[in-house]
C-alpha cells in the first residue's frame, strides 16, 4: 500500500499537469482558430480582387454579358410566348 501522503502528492500533481496541459491545449487551439479565420479572409479578399479584375478587364474590353432568353413554359401565365416555347423545344430537339 502507498503512503497517504505520498499519493495525495500524486493526485496533486497529476491535477496540476492536468490544467496545466489543459490550458496550453486551449491556447494553441485558440491561436490556430485565429490563423485559419485570418486565412479565409484573405482568401476571400484575393477572391474580390480576382472578381473585380475581370469586370474591370470586362469593361475595358467592351464585352457585356448578355442574359440567356427565358423560356416561360407556364401555359396560363400572361407572359408565354408560344412562339420562343417551340423555338426552344426544336432547339434542343437538334
Amino acid at each position: 500500500m502507498v503512503n497517504s501522503a505520498v499519493a495525495n502528492v500524486g493526485r496533486w500533481s497529476a491535477l496540476a499537469v492536468g490544467l496545466f496541459y489543459g490550458y496550453t491545449h486551449n491556447i494553441s487551439l485558440q491561436n490556430q482558430a485565429e490563423q485559419k479565420k485570418i486565412e479565409a479572409e484573405y482568401h476571400r479578399k484575393e477572391l474580390l480582387i480576382e472578381q473585380a479584375r475581370i469586370a474591370y478587364a470586362k469593361k475595358q474590353s467592351g464585352v457585356v454579358d448578355t442574359p440567356a432568353p427565358v423560356v416561360i413554359f407556364d401555359v396560363e401565365s400572361p407572359d408565354f410566348d408560344f412562339e420562343k416555347f417551340v423555338a426552344h423545344i426544336e432547339k434542343e430537339n437538334n
